[in-house]
């Protein structure tokens, strides 16, 4: 009798689907890691290239990546987030301020990393347990005004046109204040939704004699818009992110996008491969690039000349991004 059941049990291991060495089956277990994308346009996408491609260098083992886009939809983003909760996936990484701070209050115990958000070591401390590790990449709005400034000695007025997102309004009210620093008066416009951009770009200021756009998903997916009205105008469209002049923006102070995946993706393979997330420092992404669209500059009256002595006088690295030309 023994014999048979000895017999039994070998068949039901060599054909079950769990599996009966315990090492065996961790060692095949996949990791599964969900991406929260706010709204998909070409920085997330370099976001998201830069984090697969160098956690598939970095950690050796199955993983699985979801990428899902909450489409700029408060509602949609929270079901994903409840939806990667509930499925227990192994890490959440959020982009962006609002994805990254409604995750953390749904998920107050699934490993995190938070991507482009503003997340504080005491914020962090604060959490029981800590459960998160974060990449900033936010660039200081005196930073911004002061390179506007340098290009543009005699520019007074800017618009600023953003969205309603709630890590927004810091962030303009940063940007009235910095350009009183440098005498230039900062006017803003929020847009809801896309279909507003356009109106609002047919409404600008008389007087303006710039278009300018914060790191705000919304706004940056709109900015073929932006782009033709600042062609139409003469005037400069400047943005923060690498993408949006990849896109048609004239120029940009902004990193790498590509490199915030690439921070967020060596987290990750650190916590995988037994370091504690809290452990982890706070990366910051200190090296700014000037971006520049040589064709756009063209079409908006603006000379690459300024932008590059601006760039080479406050010790800048400047790049170009459309395929027009390259430094």
């Amino acid at each position: 009798m023994k014999i048979i059941t000895k017999i039994i049990a070998a068949v039901l291991c060599t054909t079950s689907l769990v599996g009966c060495s315990p090492k065996r089956n961790n060692d095949s277990k996949t990791i599964t890691i969900g991406i929260i994308e706010p709204l998909e346009h070409k920085a997330m996408n370099e976001i998201v290239a830069g984090f697969t491609d160098t956690l598939s260098k970095l950690y050796a083992k199955p993983v699985a990546i979801k990428v899902e886009n909450a489409q700029s939809d408060a509602n949609l983003e929270r079901a994903i987030v409840q939806q990667m909760r509930d499925a227990n996936y192994t890490f959440v990484v959020p982009i962006g301020v609002d994805a990254t701070q409604m995750t953390m209050a749904m998920s107050p115990k699934q490993s995190i990393v938070s991507l482009a958000s503003d997340v504080s070591a005491n914020d962090r401390n604060k959490l029981h347990p800590c459960h998160v590790a974060v990449v900033h990449d936010e660039i200081s709005s005196d930073q911004i005004m002061q390179f506007i400034h340098t290009v543009y000695p005699t520019m007074k007025h800017v618009t600023l046109i953003h969205s309603s997102a709630n890590k927004v309004f810091p962030e303009v009210e940063e940007a009235i204040s910095a350009g009183k620093k440098y005498g230039i008066v900062v006017d803003h416009k929020m847009v809801a939704n896309l279909p507003e951009l356009y109106g609002v770009s047919q409404s600008l200021p008389v007087d303006t004699q710039g278009i300018f756009v914060l790191k705000d998903s919304l706004i940056v997916s709109g900015v073929a818009t932006l782009q033709k009205m600042a062609a139409n105008k003469h005037i400069p469209l400047i943005t923060s992110d690498q993408g949006s002049v990849q896109d048609g923006a004239g120029f940009a102070v902004g990193v790498h996008e590509r490199q915030i995946g690439v921070e967020g993706a060596k987290l990750v393979a650190a916590v995988l491969n037994g370091q504690s997330i809290c452990s982890l420092p706070i990366v910051s992404m200190k090296n700014l690039t000037v971006f520049v669209n040589k064709n756009s500059l063209q079409k908006e009256g603006q000379t690459f000349s300024a932008i590059e002595n601006a760039a080479q006088k406050l010790q800048y690295k400047i790049e170009v991004v459309d395929s027009a030309a390259s430094v």
